[in-house]
């Protein structure tokens, strides 16, 4: 009885070798893709990620970005996401509208705004606790409320 249940261990262990081999070699062929998936920076979009440059890294935009909604259309989002020193803020848009890097500025009252120097910029700032973007004085983006 033990003859048998050896041989028959055996024969399975055998069928599982060489079932495994027939499909390495229908793959031989098949070069394999390496890197696919990842841009110039080695970010691997599949995974959700993109490149920030005021991070200088690899990022998910809803991990480290903040999600801002057009006033306008609510489908248009934007998210931003600001540097480690918080001297600049990176805007991605939804579309193709190309991403911004802006620079943080000393307001009179004792705030920071984030923008360029320039009279048709987007201007980032906080007001009543919430992230918006302007343009020439009227909003833009707000902050999404999170839902809890």
């Amino acid at each position: 009885m033990k003859v048998g249940k050896i041989y028959l261990m055996l024969l399975v262990g055998v069928g599982m070798a060489l079932a495994s081999c027939g499909n390495s070699q229908n793959k031989k062929n098949e070069s394999p893709v390496v890197d696919s998936d990842k841009d110039e920076h080695g970010c691997i979009a599949s995974a959700g990620y993109i490149w920030s440059e005021v991070q200088k890294d690899c990022i998910r935009l809803w991990e480290k970005g903040v999600r801002m909604e057009s006033v306008a259309d609510k489908e248009n989002t934007a998210y931003i996401v600001f540097a480690p020193d918080s001297l600049q803020v990176e805007l991605f848009f939804s579309g193709d509208q190309p991403n911004e890097i802006l620079d943080r500025r000393s307001l009179p009252g004792g705030d920071y705004a984030w923008n360029v120097e320039d009279d048709d910029t987007k201007n980032v700032r906080q007001e009543n606790g919430r992230w918006t973007i302007s343009q020439r004085g009227n909003l833009i983006y707000q902050q999404v409320d999170e839902i809890q």
